[in-house]
């Protein structure tokens, strides 16, 4: 029987941003009455999808792994995923850095730093990162769900 887990994935702050700037300028634009229509429906259209798009991995028993892309939790379409069959999953604290590269927060050479929970796949030396959250238990939870479902050793952190 085919069993699977779903595993949403963490989309851009920069898309919500935009989304929601978007929006504001949709309503300045409208009260200003300053802009055509199609001008309004098409920054309109950009916003819902910026503020609607996630990105989902949907882990197969049968190790016929999807990446769903979806607008507002329906998938529009799927495509397989390309991901090592591993030997087993670690859970563990992980901190990742971003240059700022637009603006003039890249003239100061500022960068972000986010420390996250990562569920990884490894095999041998090779490793997939399945999916990052902010909470130890949620991640040690997915992870061993994960290890029921594939069959597969979970090294949790604690």
């Amino acid at each position: 029987m085919k069993q699977s887990i779903f595993l949403k994935q963490a989309k851009p702050l920069i898309a919500t941003i935009l989304g929601i700037a978007f929006l504001v300028l949709i309503l300045f634009l409208l009260y200003d009455g300053v802009a055509e229509y199609g001008q309004i429906v098409t920054m309109l259209m950009a916003s819902i999808l910026l503020l609607g798009y996630s990105v989902s991995f949907e882990i197969d028993s049968r190790r016929n792994h999807k990446k769903h892309f979806k607008l507002f939790g329906y998938t529009l379409f799927k495509k397989r995923l390309t991901c090592i069959s591993p030997d087993y999953i670690s859970v563990f604290s992980a901190v990742f850095k971003k240059d700022s590269e637009w603006g003039p927060v890249a003239a100061m050479g500022s960068q972000t730093r986010k420390g996250t929970y990562v569920i990884r796949f490894f095999k041998g030396n090779e490793y997939f990162t399945i999916w990052q959250c902010d909470s130890l238990p949620l991640a040690n939870a997915k992870a061993s769900a994960l290890g029921r479902l594939l069959n597969i050793e979970v090294r949790l952190s604690g």
